[in-house]
C-alpha cells in the first residue's frame, strides 16, 4: 500500500520527461512517438495496436505504466491509440456510420491483481481514449467509458508465464462473461488493454461480448507482441 501511494504522489508531483529523449514536459514526444516500432499486422481484421511491444521505449512506458503507477502514461498511450484508431477506421461504417457512440470496455484485472496494483492500467489507458475523443470532437465525446461490463470467471493467472501459444488461448477460454446484457445489446463496442500477445484475452472479451448481442466489438491495445 505504501509504496502504490508513494508511486501515486511522485507521478503527480514529478516533472515528466520523454521517455525516447527526456525532453521534459510530455511522456512522449511527436517526435518519438513517429519513431517508435510500428506492431506487425494482426490476423483478425477488428483488432487493433498501435506499436510493437519489442520496442524498447513503449515496452519501458507499459511496465512504467503497470508497476509503478504511472497514469500519466497509460493517458498519453491512450490518446495515441485513440489518433491511430481514427486513421486505421477512417471511412469504416462501424466508426463513421449513423450510430456514432461507442462503449469502450477496459479489459478487468483479477481481484487479486487490482488490490496489489491499486488501478487497472487498461482503465487508465481507456480514459486518454476518451479525452482524446472530446479534444478531437470540440468537447462532445461519442466515447463512454463501461468499466463493470464484462467479469472475469475465475482467476487465469499471468499470461506471461505461459509459453506455448496453444496453452496460453487455452488458458482464457471462457474466462469472461457479461454481467448485464442489456447493456451491450446492439451497441458498438471497443474493448481496451494495453498488450495483445496471442490474442486469447481479446478473442474471449469479444466471444461474450458477441454472444450478449453487441452489434460490433473493435479490440484495441497500445502494443502487440
Amino acid at each position: 500500500m505504501f509504496n502504490r501511494t508513494l508511486n501515486a504522489l511522485l507521478n503527480l508531483l514529478l516533472p515528466h520527461h520523454c521517455f525516447g529523449c527526456q525532453e521534459r514536459g510530455t511522456v512522449l514526444c511527436e517526435r518519438c512517438a513517429n519513431e517508435r516500432e510500428l506492431a506487425d499486422p494482426l490476423d483478425n481484421l477488428n483488432t487493433h495496436a498501435p506499436f510493437a511491444y519489442r520496442d524498447p521505449v513503449i515496452r519501458r512506458m507499459i511496465w512504467a505504466l503497470k508497476y509503478r503507477g504511472g497514469q500519466t502514461i497509460g493517458m498519453a498511450l491512450g490518446g495515441r491509440l485513440y489518433d491511430y484508431l481514427l486513421e486505421e477506421l477512417a471511412g469504416a461504417s462501424e466508426f463513421d456510420g449513423n450510430d456514432p457512440n461507442f462503449l469502450i470496455i477496459p479489459i478487468p484485472l483479477t481481484r487479486a491483481r487490482t488490490r496489489e496494483r491499486g488501478f487497472n492500467q487498461a482503465v487508465t489507458i481507456a480514459r486518454g481514449l476518451v479525452r482524446r475523443n472530446l479534444a478531437r470532437r470540440n468537447g462532445t465525446s461519442n466515447f463512454i467509458i463501461a468499466e463493470n461490463i464484462l467479469r472475469r470467471t475465475r482467476d487465469t493467472g499471468s499470461q506471461t508465464v505461459i509459453k506455448a501459444r496453444a496453452k496460453r488461448l487455452a488458458n482464457m477460454r471462457h474466462a469472461f462473461a457479461v454481467i448485464d446484457p442489456v447493456i451491450v445489446r446492439g451497441k458498438q463496442i471497443i474493448v481496451v488493454d494495453d498488450v495483445i500477445t496471442t490474442g486469447g484475452t481479446m478473442n474471449d472479451a469479444r466471444r461474450a461480448l458477441t454472444a450478449a448481442g453487441a452489434k460490433i466489438v473493435i479490440a484495441a491495445a497500445v502494443a502487440h507482441g
